[in-house]
């Protein structure tokens, strides 16, 4: 049997020496994302000296977790940096990972499961809970588009559906994962004492790897099974979008305040308005 050349990420999709960002545009980026980093840590800061409040500093750990394994999830759904990103953390696969990236990615990623929190913890009809849902999905849009839109990075290959450049199915994936990152340390936190308070910074990566784990699934297959048809693509991007509504469906009807299936946890039986 003759040696061949398997296709992998690196010859798929390998650094591309013409993608290059603006000057301006990469360092837009690491101004307006230190930004809200800042911001975020002297938030975290203020609920933990004010209120006692250690979760968003906790988060802060998350963020930092998944921003290192974004590189991996790169590759799955086919995403480029630019050759020219400044400063970068750490390369993957032969590309840069920036700076700018590496602080807005830790920073969005810690805030959107803090405000997911935050949200759910005071307690949501299935009606609140679908909202949010869409709410986080629609912020995707705002964080990302202008991302992909001055060249920042960059969506390869055939993505089947996007908005401005932006692959839609990161919308159902992303808001299931926060929404579901949410609940988790809502179920958890007031149990987590001590030492073991450094969970926190392993929920919103469990809940992500579960989301992503089973959603995301479809999808990759969609863009990495060779000679898959286009109606095949379209059938499993369907069926990602299915399961997505499908699981949030189910973490509605556990949590809701208005569902009859509500799960009666002991230690969640109070009302944590006042402490939120």
């Amino acid at each position: 049997m003759e040696e061949m050349d398997l296709p992998d990420y690196g010859n798929l999709y390998p650094l591309q020496v013409d993608q290059l960002v603006p000057l301006e545009a990469a360092k837009g980026q690491l101004l307006i994302t230190s930004l809200i980093f800042l911001g975020i840590i002297v938030y975290a800061i203020y609920r933990y000296w004010k209120l006692n409040d250690s979760v968003l500093m906790w988060m802060l750990g998350a963020g930092i977790i998944a921003f290192f394994n974004e590189g991996n999830l790169e590759v799955l759904v086919h995403v480029t940096q630019p050759a020219n990103g400044l400063y970068p953390m750490f390369w993957n696969y032969g590309m840069p990972m920036p700076l700018g990236l590496g602080v807005g990615y830790w920073g969005i990623f810690t805030l959107a499961t803090y405000i997911a929190y935050r949200f759910v913890v005071t307690g949501l009809t299935k009606r609140g809970f679908w909202l949010l849902w869409v709410g986080i999905a629609a912020s995707c849009l705002v964080m990302e588009i202008p991302g992909v839109a001055s060249g920042v990075y960059t969506y390869r290959g055939d993505q089947m559906l996007r908005i401005g450049g932006y692959p839609v199915y990161n919308l159902w994936i992303n808001a299931t994962g926060w929404l579901f990152s949410g609940l988790l340390i809502m179920v958890f936190e007031p149990v987590l004492k001590g030492w073991k308070r450094i969970a926190l910074s392993l929920l919103p990566c469990a809940a992500f790897a579960m989301s992503w784990g089973v959603i995301d699934i479809p999808i990759v297959n969609a863009l990495n099974i060779q000679g898959m048809p286009d109606w095949g693509k379209w059938a499993l991007w369907v069926f990602s979008f299915v399961l997505s509504i499908l699981f949030t469906g189910t973490l509605v009807e556990i949590f809701a305040t208005d569902s009859k299936n509500r799960w009666t946890i002991p230690w969640l039986n109070g009302d944590r308005r006042a402490t939120v």
